[in-house]
Order: C-alpha cells, then sequence, then structure tokens
C-alpha cells in the first residue's frame, strides 16, 4: 500500500473524480446519442430494436471496459485513514 501524504491523498482524490466523472460523460453521451439516432431505424438484433441493443448494450461495454481501465492506469490503493501505530506514538 503506498504511503502519501494529506495534499497526495487529496490530489489522487481528485485525479480519481475527473477520470470518473470524464468515464460517466462518455457513457452517457453514447447512451443518450445512439439511443435517439437509431430511433428510426427499424432493424432488429436478437429481437430488439437497433438502437435499444446498440445504446444499452453499448454502454454497459463501454462501462465495464472504461472501469478496467481507470482501476489499472488511474485509481491508486492507499489508506485514507493514519495507521493504528501512528496515532498512539508506535504502541500497539
Amino acid at each position: 500500500m503506498n504511503k502519501f501524504t494529506d495534499e497526495e491523498k487529496h490530489q489522487q482524490i481528485l485525479r480519481e473524480v475527473k477520470a470518473t466523472m470524464i468515464l460517466i460523460a462518455i457513457v452517457a453521451a453514447w447512451h443518450i446519442g445512439f439511443g435517439f439516432a437509431l430511433d428510426g431505424i427499424d432493424v432488429l438484433v436478437l429481437g430488439m430494436p437497433l438502437w435499444f441493443f446498440v445504446s444499452t448494450i453499448g454502454a454497459f461495454v463501454i462501462s465495464v471496459v472504461g472501469v478496467i481501465v481507470l482501476l489499472k492506469t488511474v485509481f491508486k490503493d492507499f489508506d485514507l485513514g493514519e495507521d493504528a501505530d501512528e496515532q498512539e506514538g508506535g504502541e500497539v
């Protein structure tokens, strides 16, 4: 587990929040955009309209892949609190 200062923890949390919000915006744009863009097309995929299949299934796939990418590239494992031995002066 990484040891960060309070300022480094704050910066890391902000980085994670920004990256997550960008992913949410991408997924929402995909879902809404393809939902409206493909609405008038009468094509069925697995018994569902094309707009539903592309917007919903596509948004799910983008979400899963996006979370995996965020976990591997942006998110860091660190403790938000102080260690017990640091709080009690080294005694447990």
